[in-house]
């Protein structure tokens, strides 16, 4: 009887230490995420001002009425004061993404650090290390998925033709002028595809690898990239098997 009782409250201790360290381990986790929304939600507050409906005609598409786009007003000069590798602030309208994206001297530094330079799991949304600025065919920007619906979490529902239709674009904002992302392919992707190539021999490589990626989208768009066009590609963690990725393509234009 006693070694039954002994037994019994050394599970029960054993259970209630897992417990405490579970619960001091999701507490630390919940209090990094919670420092990093409030981080970004200050430095919103502090460069960027409030959205102003600007009258813009999208480049691409011919003979499209004008429209009114609420886009943010970023004080870069401020930016840079706080981090001077910042290229751009990515913004898509009625979603939480609204971010900085610098660019670091690798492509570790950010996953694990804040805009600012304070060291947090959440890290910050990034361009490639090994990108020449925005230049290039194929331009990657890296952000965690968060499970408190930050940074990139909202991307896995471009897995949804309704949400894509909601949101079509996104705009990427730089010293020099706004970009617009106007997206034509998701998906989930293995950490060995070719999603994340950034450089190619020829036009008709760059031009094979944009049918691959348009052919395994989750949503119908009626954006058809072509091989003179530049991509923006937006890649985030996914859990549907190990190593998996979803990332999301878009068409690159100059909206003004």
């Amino acid at each position: 009887m006693k070694k039954r009782r002994i037994l019994y409250w050394i599970c029960v201790l054993f259970c209630t230490g897992g417990l405490l360290v579970f619960g001091w381990l999701f507490f630390q986790q919940w209090q990094e995420y919670r420092m990093g929304e409030l981080a970004y939600d200050k430095l919103q507050k502090s460069v960027v001002s409030v959205p102003q409906k600007t009258p813009a005609q999208q480049p691409s598409i011919p003979f499209q009425e004008e429209i009114q786009l609420e886009l943010p007003q970023v004080d870069f000069e401020a930016l840079a004061d706080i981090n001077p590798e910042v290229v751009g602030w990515l913004y898509c309208p009625n979603t939480v993404i609204s971010y900085p994206v610098p660019q670091g001297e690798n492509n570790s530094y950010y996953l694990n650090h804040l805009f600012d330079g304070t060291r947090n799991s959440a890290g910050s949304l990034f361009l490639d290390s090994r990108c020449q600025g925005l230049t290039g065919q194929n331009s990657v920007i890296y952000g965690h998925y968060m499970k408190n619906g930050t940074l990139f979490a909202s991307l896995s529902k471009y897995q949804e033709q309704a949400y894509y239709e909601a949101h079509p674009e996104l705009f990427l904002i730089t010293p020099e002028n706004t970009l617009t992302i106007r997206l034509f392919s998701a998906y989930i992707a293995g950490e060995n595809d070719d999603a994340w190539q950034l450089t190619f021999s020829s036009q008709e490589e760059y031009g094979a690898w944009l049918e691959r990626i348009l052919e395994r989208s989750c949503f119908t768009s009626e954006v058809i990239p072509q091989s003179t066009d530049r991509v923006i590609t937006l890649s985030t963690c996914n859990y549907m098997f190990p190593g998996a990725r979803f990332v999301c393509h878009g068409v690159v234009d100059t909206l003004r």
